[in-house]
């Protein structure tokens, strides 16, 4: 994407970073050199994010690959550290493929999970290990074939809300 440094809506947004002057000497008219002192004062509390490619050349779709492909490396990330699958520790092709299933059965389930806590945004209150924790403090007896649920607590009320889970009376 090229702006043209005389656009007056990008201009004050140029000055912030840059000092672009005329010149004729240069074949564009403009000399372009960048403040480096705001420029580091601004990369202080900056991530960096480093794309190199010899087949994308545009930079939107570069990191909307990128971010694709991230979304699948945090899914194995989950598989092996979250759900405890960095190790199988089987004796039998059957075994294997059987917690595999469970494993990836449970990778869509924390996805969900994820999904619904970005959208209705408790991870301001909770981390997902935190709000798994608080759930499995909820308990159900039942006496006489009647299941009865133990009182829920404010932070689990809060919880079953997000997910739009109807809280049992």
């Amino acid at each position: 994407m090229t702006l043209n440094p005389k656009d007056e809506k990008h201009i004050a947004e140029f000055k912030k970073y840059l000092i672009i002057r005329k010149s004729a000497k240069v074949k564009s008219g403009y000399t372009i050199n960048i403040r480096r002192d705001t420029v580091d004062k601004q990369l202080t509390n900056t991530g960096w994010l480093v794309l190199i490619s010899n087949h994308i050349s545009n930079a939107k779709d570069a990191l909307k690959i990128y971010r694709a492909k991230d979304v699948v490396e945090k899914g194995f990330l989950r598989l092996k550290k979250q759900l405890d699958l960095h190790r199988l520790r089987i004796h039998s092709d059957t075994a294997m493929r059987s917690k595999i299933f469970v494993g990836f059965i449970s990778l869509i389930l924390m996805s969900h999970l994820h999904n619904v806590m970005l959208s209705n945004e408790p991870y301001k209150s909770f981390t997902m290990s935190e709000l798994i924790q608080e759930l499995a403090k909820l308990k159900v007896q039942y006496i006489s074939g009647n299941r009865i649920l133990y009182p829920l607590t404010a932070t689990q009320q809060s919880i079953l809300r997000a997910f739009d889970v109807d809280i049992p009376v």
